[in-house]
């Protein structure tokens, strides 16, 4: 990867190794309602920073921490206390714009310099140095090109933060933007002592029974439009409440519903309050919809979208179901 990358590319690397050394106080944040391609970024880079400098070193997260992620964060660290706080260097990472930063936009302006490590195609470059590469799976991925261009040390737990970063965000290898160099940075991974059945175990078999239960009666409920090639499923605050679960631990709906063979757009709508509505895209064949998360002032992949809409959850279907007909209608 690193050979095939531009002299841009390069550039912008040392300086963002630069500017580490320059620079006294240093905080890593991700996007809002982090996943684990956010998390296991943030948490690399911020084991790296810690372990090689003797600096004040911050990390933040807007969103609480899924169920299968808690290990990896110590959540009394996270920063909560920073409405006058003063940074020389912010690093964003898998954060496409300022507003999927959440509440930490306030530290833009109060940071002397920022840095974006990202790999979304709708990345805005709102940074004043921006490290994006939308070829690559991962921003995990994009982390270990980084370290290792920078010849610096990929330790145990960095390696098992950043292989969970790739294996979240591409589907355990099975997305398109999967390549032989993933596999081959993960097999590096591998190599350094990550324990593969471990992290699997982790991450993938460890639903509470409430999740479940939520998760069955999202699933059961899917409406189906366009001769069955769009699904959409509704998490409401009911269905979270009656089942005793966390909003943000009931995932894979949307890839669930993408795995039926009629259907090439999934959606997931997640209520967060009455009038707002978290949307999750996901498509097959040839429809892109990070340009349809464009529309709404969303971001993500060519395969793998989000946005939000000011409205309810039955006002968000009416919206996305008219919104999706020319893609479907045919």
């Amino acid at each position: 990867m690193m050979n095939q990358m531009n002299q841009k590319m390069k550039n912008n690397i040392k300086e963002f190794f630069n500017e580490i050394n320059n620079s006294d106080k240093i905080c890593v944040i991700g996007h809002i309602a982090p996943d684990g391609d956010c998390i296991g970024s943030v948490m690399a880079l911020y084991e790296f920073l810690k372990t090689e400098f003797d600096k004040d070193i911050r990390f933040g997260f807007d969103g609480k921490i899924p169920y299968n992620f808690k290990s990896y964060v110590d959540e009394k660290l996270i920063l909560t206390d920073f409405e006058d706080k003063k940074f020389d260097l912010l690093v964003v990472l898998d954060c496409g714009d300022e507003e999927r930063l959440g509440k930490y936009k306030s530290l833009i302006p109060n940071s002397k310099k920022i840095i974006c490590v990202d790999h979304h195609k709708t990345n805005t470059e709102f940074a004043d140095i921006n490290i994006v590469d939308p070829t690559i799976s991962s921003t995990g991925e994009l982390l270990f090109h980084m370290l290792k261009f920078g010849n610096k040390q990929i330790s145990l737990k960095m390696a098992e933060y950043i292989y969970t970063a790739i294996i979240t965000d591409t589907g355990n290898f099975s997305y398109s933007s999967t390549s032989s160099t993933t596999h081959r940075v993960a097999s590096e991974l591998i190599d350094i002592g990550v324990d593969v059945a471990k992290i699997d175990n982790q991450i993938y078999n460890s639903k509470p029974v409430s999740t479940v239960k939520a998760y069955i009666e999202c699933i059961s409920n899917i409406n189906f439009y366009y001769n069955n090639k769009l699904g959409i499923a509704k998490i409401s605050d009911e269905i979270v409440k009656r089942n005793n679960a966390n909003i943000n631990d009931i995932e894979g709906i949307v890839e669930f519903i993408r795995e039926i063979n009629e259907v090439e757009i999934s959606c997931v709508l997640k209520e967060y309050n009455p009038a707002l509505t978290k949307v999750s895209l996901r498509s097959k064949n040839d429809i892109d919809v990070s340009e349809i998360s464009k529309k709404f002032e969303g971001g993500g992949h060519a395969k793998a979208a989000g946005f939000q809409i000011n409205g309810s959850l039955k006002e968000s279907e009416a919206i996305l179901v008219k919104e999706l007909e020319v893609y479907l209608n045919k």
